[in-house]
């Protein structure tokens, strides 16, 4: 008698349980995945982003587009002693020399200059001397290639140019693109630069590499063949050697 009571007992309570309705999960853990959270995890992991290795692209697949930049040698232009020369001055008025007409135009469109005697020239802005357009001279022992925004040395194969209201000065990137790109020194590139310099011709999704020279330029030209637009990425750390302490 006493186990069919027991019995009884325990088919009831199984009965009572089944009436009970389901609780919602507590309010907490609803939160962790409402919202723009729900949204954003199946993103993450869509595009197989993982920060610990390439960070963040800043546009779609190879969204900006590719140009370089060097040193305006004047050696190069020695065959120009015919055309018609023009002097060119500091924004202070000082003479910096008289050079070809050609030359003077491959100064403004790079931005930085190796003269015949050592000298290193940077753009410095329009003027009232010479041509209108005026440039300086920098030390070659802290700018041996030039100088980018804000006084930041050029650094070949690592300093880029930008525009500054897309990316911000100083900042790592990593060039998919670039990984493993064959140098003409033999070394193979990381895929690692900095927004060291910006231009007048450099708007929103474009980039420029500077390469150093002209002949660096034509080296790359076939290694990059076909190349003409990357995929910046953003915020990767193993680009954060490049960081400014």
């Amino acid at each position: 008698m006493g186990l069919c009571l027991a019995l009884v007992a325990a088919a009831l309570l199984l009965w009572m349980a089944a009436l009970v309705p389901e609780l919602p999960p507590p309010a907490a853990d609803a939160a962790k995945i409402a919202g723009k959270d729900q949204r954003a995890l199946p993103k993450q992991f869509a595009d197989g982003r993982d920060k610990r290795c390439c960070g963040y692209p800043l546009s779609e697949d190879q969204g900006f587009a590719l140009r370089f930049y060097w040193l305006a040698e004047q050696w190069r232009f020695a065959d120009a002693w015919d055309e018609p020369q023009q002097d060119v001055y500091t924004a202070e008025g000082f003479y910096l020399g008289t050079f070809a007409e050609s030359y003077v135009r491959a100064l403004r469109m790079e931005g930085s200059g190796l003269l015949e005697d050592g000298r290193v020239v940077n753009f410095a802005g329009r003027c009232g001397y010479g041509t209108g357009t005026c440039f300086e001279q920098v030390d070659p022992a802290t700018h041996p290639y030039g100088r980018g925004a804000g006084r930041r040395p050029l650094v070949p194969f690592r300093s880029v140019a930008i525009d500054p209201r897309v990316i911000d000065i100083g900042e790592p990137l990593y060039i998919p693109e670039f990984d493993g790109l064959r140098l003409p020194d033999g070394s193979l590139h990381d895929g690692c630069v900095r927004a060291d310099d910006t231009g007048g011709a450099i708007k929103h999704r474009k980039m420029d590499f500077f390469v150093m020279s002209f002949d660096n330029f034509r080296f790359l030209l076939d290694k990059l063949w076909g190349v003409t637009w990357i995929t910046p990425h953003v915020e990767t750390p193993r680009c954060d050697y490049l960081r400014d302490r």
